[in-house]
């Protein structure tokens, strides 16, 4: 117990002292998703994947989605060292619930669009689809 103890807080330690350098790149565009994220590797029960991958493929997305940002019509800092920078609405980005949200999801390429995909949002609002994401600590609250 001790030994799985001690290794469980050498593992959070590590996360929470990770430096903003081993996280996305300083100018990679960030969004505030209002409407949150989902880890697309991990859904929630339910969830509409198969819907999500079909919209990706038809937008041009080049592999499989494994990252969702909802309501992302917030552009914020990437880490706390770099300034806010304009997402194309393709290419890397970092997602996160909010600015100071516990963790992002940092995908290496990415599509967005706005509408209404899910039936579970009542709006339409900026959807991106991303893909090689990666679930990472926030470096703006470390």
């Amino acid at each position: 117990m001790k030994r799985t103890l001690a290794l469980a807080s050498v593992v959070l330690a590590t996360v929470a002292l990770a430096s903003p350098a081993q996280a996305a790149p300083g100018n990679t565009p960030a969004r505030a998703c209002s409407l949150g994220t989902v880890d697309l590797k991990n859904p929630p029960l339910g969830y509409p994947v198969e819907r999500i991958e079909e919209l990706a493929a038809r937008l041009g997305l080049g592999a499989l989605p494994t990252g969702l940002g909802i309501g992302c019509d917030k552009a914020v800092r990437t880490d706390p060292y770099s300034d806010v920078h304009s997402y194309p609405h393709d290419g890397p980005v970092v997602l996160r619930a909010g600015e100071t949200a516990r963790t992002q999801l940092y995908c290496t390429d990415s599509v967005a669009v706005f509408g209404k995909i899910l039936d579970t949002v009542p709006v339409e609002t900026l959807v991106v689809i991303g893909s090689g994401c990666v679930v990472q600590a926030n470096p703006i609250i470390i």
